[in-house]
């Protein structure tokens, strides 16, 4: 338009249509929002507008009458600001659809929701009535309190609106107020999904032919011009088994559509879930996204020392506490006396100043959550007699709803389905296209049902579901390339829009496939690594068969184990772990047969394993029915053990010994070695699972207990055999190829002793990094 105002939808469209004319000569149309250009078209005099504390404020005291009760919505502070946005979506939807209560009685043929409409009737009187008392507007009274500012309309010269969406008969009937006093021109799509749309413009007659963009001059109620519209975008669309993968192939598709040749600038990531924005920013170590939603203000440190103390003193496990007194000791001290007195006597200001104050430097999170704060303790006068434990949880939800914006600079924008409205990209991928996701299932019938909403002149759940689907629509259409992904598992399914896009899945790559691009070394765009080459001298250190086998499983691992030092660190479980268990059977054995190297009596045997058992561990009631499980589960190994007895006794116990190899000093702690009349028995105690290879599998072999139990023991007599003692069945199971085993160990023993230069890589297998410390350290989580 050479004069005149474009509205549209988004700052992002705004955003994108500057950019588009960066390179042209003259002024720069002018452009504002859609929200913006209907705050500056209606006026209310000697009224302002309603913030959101005050709104939800007005409603509980709106509220305060005996039947309001039947709606099931409590009326204590915290339960009702989480319910209270439902109650105000449904009075905007009447208001912008021009529907008064009274109409919803008609609607409501049975008298299904007779009372809820009542009830609904006066709580919107006392709402009124409120916020007249107040001089304040709210938007769910705008269609009757505003007037059309008639000098701005003027000013404006002439009027273009991009209508992407749907247009509320309030909207509707505004622009044809501005029409009749400035020319006005919309610019729309027809597809099968705005059918109510089109009915509107029908009813001033205005047809819009189908599969049309039109732009339509509303004055004269006549469309200007229609261009067919119709999708060359080739799509490819992949369905994965977990969720996760999606980054890969988001990362995948940036990297094909740039080949193709689109710019980076013009390629959009849609989340239908926006939740997964943090999952992909964990895999961008390039850089290469920018996250429109921005973080969540939950992930900065002083609301996640708040939720490590809320949470010991909600359920004070062993975890909580760990978590407690690791980050959020005295903040924990701080509320714990108070956290279930009512939140007056407590100073909530001055808590939450004192503890930012408590950061070491302050960053846009804490100003922003100073803001929050200068809000809230506006309405905390109204939580006196609440408890502080309420008020926190209101705080730090508040706190949760707000983002920081992403300052990373990637090209590639990553965004909602409605930051996606009148904006284009050459390029489009979207993942989670799933049934409920897409499109997403709406909360807006929570008091009436569909067919009276329709009745009534509401918009329906189909009517919602067509609004979402237009917007992908409109998207698909605008794009070269298309890339959509979904999760198929036991309890997610695609999305029932695909089949009536005509899209159908290709497997063209296995999960393992994704995953390699996520974590694999050598993988073509991986995250960032750093090969890793250091001197290390294992004729220096003596070696266990923990220390090969971790060596032989992954290089890195033994490189930040054992080269570097670093330990695991352990949170406090409320759960034992397996080993854990195992550690206890394997301490209460010890005891037992050092006190009694030989037992003739089941009974006997049992009692003593049992006491001992108790003594190893604690007496939580998990515990002690643990202890009964194993018991239970050893009777074959005590059986077995009173025939071993026979011929055989406990030697030794948890010994530690060392031996030469060579140039190599191996040594180990062995489980238990029993002296027979032929020799020793080297045995190692198993209560879960253990590696057993043959002839064929020899050649991968990484685990060398016995072999080393072998020649440790070796210098305390002859060793006639070395086997592994399952601790469930009381078998007793021998090594299947003890000498290939045994050569093996010497050849690796060779190459460990001549070697003093290594490069520590990380495994291929990605298997063996799920349960590995060092996960995070290597960039491997999956």
């Amino acid at each position: 338009m050479a004069e005149g105002i474009t509205v549209l939808p988004t700052s992002r469209a705004i955003r994108e249509a500057l950019l588009s004319r960066r390179e042209s000569d003259g002024f720069l149309p002018r452009y504002i929002t859609t929200g913006e250009f209907l705050q500056r078209v209606l006026v209310a005099e000697g009224r302002i507008r309603i913030d959101d504390d005050t709104r939800v404020l007005l409603l509980l005291e709106a509220a305060d009458f005996s039947a309001f009760s039947h709606l099931k919505i409590e009326r204590n502070f915290f339960t009702f600001t989480r319910n209270a946005s439902y109650i105000f979506r449904f009075f905007e939807e009447l208001a912008g659809e021009r529907v008064g209560i009274d109409l919803l009685e008609y609607a409501d043929t049975y008298g299904d929701y007779e009372e809820h409409i009542e009830i609904l009737r006066q709580l919107h009187e006392n709402y009124r009535r409120l916020c007249d008392a107040n001089k304040v507007l709210d938007p769910i009274f705008i269609p009757e309190l505003t007037v059309l500012n008639r000098a701005y309309v003027e000013s404006l010269g002439a009027i273009e609106l991009h209508a992407e969406g749907y247009l509320t008969n309030f909207e509707f009937q505004l622009l044809l107020e501005c029409a009749s006093i400035v020319p006005v021109t919309l610019r729309f799509t027809a597809c099968s999904y705005n059918v109510k749309m089109q009915r509107k413009f029908a009813a001033i007659g205005i047809e819009t032919p189908m599969d049309t963009h039109s732009v339509i001059d509303l004055t004269q109620r006549r469309v200007i011009s229609s261009t067919p519209q119709h999708s060359d975008a080739r799509i490819d669309c992949e369905s994965f088994g977990e969720r996760l993968l999606q980054a890969a192939f988001i990362k995948q598709k940036v990297y094909e559509f740039i080949e193709a040749g689109i710019a980076p600038e013009r390629i959009a990531v849609v989340l239908p879930d926006e939740s997964f924005a943090e999952h992909l920013r964990r895999f961008d170590g390039e850089r290469n996204f920018n996250f429109a939603m921005g973080s969540s203000l939950g992930q900065c440190r002083s609301v996640r020392v708040l939720e490590a103390a809320m949470a010991a003193l909600e359920n004070p496990s062993v975890q909580n506490r760990s978590r407690m007194e690791r980050m959020a000791a005295s903040c924990h001290g701080a509320i714990a006396p108070h956290y279930r007195k009512d939140v007056a006597a407590f100073d909530f200001e001055a808590f939450i100043a004192g503890l930012l104050e408590a950061e070491e430097e302050l960053s846009a999170a804490e100003e922003m959550i100073r803001e929050e704060l200068f809000y809230f303790t506006r309405i905390l006068p109204h939580l006196y007699g609440s408890d502080l434990k309420s008020a926190l949880h209101l705080f730090v939800n508040r706190l949760k709803k707000r983002s920081l914006d992403d300052v990373r600079g990637g090209k590639v924008t990553v965004m909602g389905v409605l930051e996606t409205r009148a904006v284009r990209f050459d390029g489009v991928i979207v993942v989670d296209f799933n049934e409920g996701i897409v499109p997403r299932k709406s909360e807006k019938d929570l008091f009436l049902n569909s067919a009276t909403r329709i009745r009534a002149g509401l918009p329906g759940a189909k009517d919602r579901e067509a609004l979402q689907k237009l917007y992908y629509h409109h998207l698909f259409n605008g794009a070269k390339r298309v890339a959509i992904s979904y999760v198929e598992s036991a309890d997610a399914v695609p999305t029932r829009f695909l089949s009536q896009l005509g899209i159908a899945a290709a497997k063209g790559h296995d999960d393992t496939q994704w995953a390699n691009i996520l974590f694999a070394p050598g993988a073509p765009r991986q995250r960032s690594e750093e090969a890793i080459e250091a001197e290390y001298d294992f004729t220096l250190k003596p070696l266990s068969a923990t220390g090969l086998k971790t060596f032989l499983q992954c290089r890195r691992r033994f490189y930040h184990r054992y080269v570097e030092g670093v330990s695991e660190h352990r949170i406090d479980r409320d759960l034992p772990e397996e080993h854990e268990i195992g550690n206890a059977l394997h301490e209460a054995l010890r005891q037992v047969y050092t006190a009694t190297p030989r037992y003739s009596d089941i009974d006997a045997l049992r009692r003593d394993v049992t006491a001992a058992l108790e003594r190893c561990t604690c007496s939580t009631p998990l515990d002690r029915y643990l202890h009964e499980l194993w018991i239970r589960r050893m009777e074959p190994f005590f059986a077995n053990e009173i025939e071993r007895f026979a011929s055989a006794e406990v030697a030794a116990c948890e010994t530690a010994l060392e031996c030469r190899v060579g140039a190599m000093t191996l040594t180990g702690r062995i489980d238990r070695i029993d002296r027979t009349s032929e020799g020793l028995e080297v045995l190692d105690y198993k209560s879960g699972k253990y590696a057993t290879y043959t002839a064929r599998t020899v050649e991968q072999a990484i685990d060398f207990q016995l072999e080393f139990y072998r020649l440790l023991a070796s210098g305390m007599g002859a060793v006639v055999r070395c086997a592994y003692y399952d601790l469930k069945s009381g078998a007793v199971v021998d090594e299947a190829v003890p000498e290939a085993k045994l050569e093996r160990l010497y050849t690796h023993l060779e190459k460990l002793g001549t070697e003093k230069r290594w490069r520590f890589e990380q495994t291929e297998k990605l298997s063996d990094c799920r349960f590995c410390e060092f996960v995070h350290l290597c960039g491997r989580e999956l």
